[in-house]
């Protein structure tokens, strides 16, 4: 091996090394500017084809932390094969080692030279400064360093050159290289034409469906992706294939991109697989809790000294209590007065309060007469009088579904209300207790 092959492997080595360490320890970064839309044909071939050669590069180790692997294994190759004797061997296998770091490494790079030499304009296409050194930055050091290992394994000049004669004059004599010579160039024409268009690009309508991402199967492809894009509000004006390029990207960098699972999960494999862990660990832990309340309440559930002749159960979690609304042109319009913070009522609307920092389960009882009274084991107890318009009194949360079944049994008229409450820890109880009777006072059994 000579002086000069050494100092080229030299460099190679030293610039590879540096690659994979600042790959190693590059921290997460973000960057987000597409401006201009001038001729850059290099910018849209790296967002195209850019994108399937770092996922094939992605499950080749001797390409990771920027190709060092691959450098340090065409130098072993080299160095053993002249040692053996076989220097042709460890020549053509650094040259390969180097050739594909640089088709993985040196697209991007070579795109940009190009797009810079057709029009300067383009600089603002690959988003300025900060969006070369964000795109590019990484890719610079094994560009380099596969340069160097060329250079350390290049045959002496008069070699190459009888080398190419012999291989141009060989080419020249085959008729069927200039067929496809001519053929290659007119698709290649073709394939330029859309990739140099001036528009900015379309942006489509999208019909998009919403819903929790733990309550629906989570949904993959371009429509997917889009409709999660758009609806996020940051890419407004930005054309379609720009924005699936970015998310492409976006997806080769991750698990170190900028951009969360949940937005890449649509297009991208590996987050739609993590995003599919988390959502099904977020599933369990909302079951165990569900199931650690629902058995808290069932352990609390009221036992009634006479039969009710109707029972409603709910678990509630509300920030503004329970309150029934008859509709109905007897209604009053008056907001109720609570007692003792805890029920109130008016014609057609009854009202009843609790803290909004816990949950509480809720027993309903309809009764056709009076039942005993219990205060024991409750914070308060009070009664007071409800004048139903309608027969429909129905309690709920009216800034959620659940409700509890029509408590007045007798249709419209008057009926007495009795809420029992109290607080246990983190959940609070409540039992209400519904018959008809006629009054309008209040009566207070216990706390208040």
């Amino acid at each position: 091996m000579s002086w000069r092959s050494r100092l080229w492997w030299g460099a190679a080595l030293t610039v590879a090394a540096l690659g994979a360490a600042y790959t190693f320890l590059m921290p997460d970064r973000f960057f987000f500017g597409f401006v201009g839309y001038a001729s850059c044909p290099g910018r849209e071939l790296f967002d195209e084809q850019g994108y399937g050669l770092r996922i094939a590069a992605s499950y080749f180790p001797p390409l990771w932390y920027a190709g060092a692997p691959a450098v340090f294994l065409g130098f072993a190759a080299h160095w053993l094969g002249t040692r053996l004797g076989r220097p042709r061997i460890g020549r053509v296998t650094a040259r390969v080692a180097a050739g594909t770091v640089l088709v993985v490494y040196g697209a991007g790079p070579l795109a940009f030279l190009v797009d810079v030499a057709i029009d300067r304009s383009c600089v603002s296409g690959w988003g300025g400064p900060e969006g070369v050194a964000f795109f590019l930055d990484w890719t610079v050091a094994p560009t380099l360093a596969a340069l160097c290992v060329l250079a350390a394994v290049r045959r002496p000049r008069h070699r190459l050159r009888a080398l190419l004669r012999a291989l141009l004059r060989a080419l020249l004599r085959a008729r069927w290289l200039r067929r496809t010579a001519a053929g290659g160039v007119v698709l290649a024409a073709l394939a330029l034409v859309p990739v140099a268009d001036l528009a900015a690009g379309p942006i489509a309508e999208l019909r998009c469906e919403g819903g929790h991402p733990l309550d629906t199967p989570l949904r993959t492809g371009r429509t997917a992706f889009m409709c999660g894009a758009r609806m996020s509000g940051r890419f407004p004006t930005m054309p379609d294939h720009l924005l699936l390029a970015y998310g492409r990207r976006q997806c080769a960098a991750y698990p170190r991109s900028a951009e969360h699972m949940s937005f890449l999960a649509p297009i991208c494999p590996p987050a739609a697989a993590d995003l599919r862990r988390e959502n099904a660990v977020e599933r369990d832990a909302y079951a165990r809790r569900e199931a650690v309340g629902q058995a808290v309440c069932d352990r609390a559930r009221h036992r009634p000294r006479i039969r009710p002749v109707r029972v409603g159960r709910v678990r509630e979690f509300s920030e503004i209590g329970m309150e029934a609304y008859e509709d109905h042109q007897d209604t009053s319009q008056e907001d109720p007065v609570l007692h003792g913070d805890l029920v109130g009522s008016v014609p057609g609307r009854l009202a009843i309060s609790f803290a909004p920092e816990y949950e509480v389960c809720v027993t309903a009882e309809a009764y056709r007469r009076r039942p005993p009274v219990e205060v024991k084991g409750w914070d308060k107890v009070i009664e007071v009088g409800y004048r139903s318009p309608g027969g429909d009194l129905r309690l709920r949360d009216p800034m959620d579904a659940p409700e509890l079944p029509n408590l007045a049994v007798a249709g419209k008229g008057h009926y007495r209300v009795r809420v029992h409450y109290r607080e246990a820890g983190t959940f609070q109880h409540l039992l209400i207790m519904v018959y008809p009777g006629r009054g309008d006072q209040v009566t207070v059994l216990k706390g208040g």
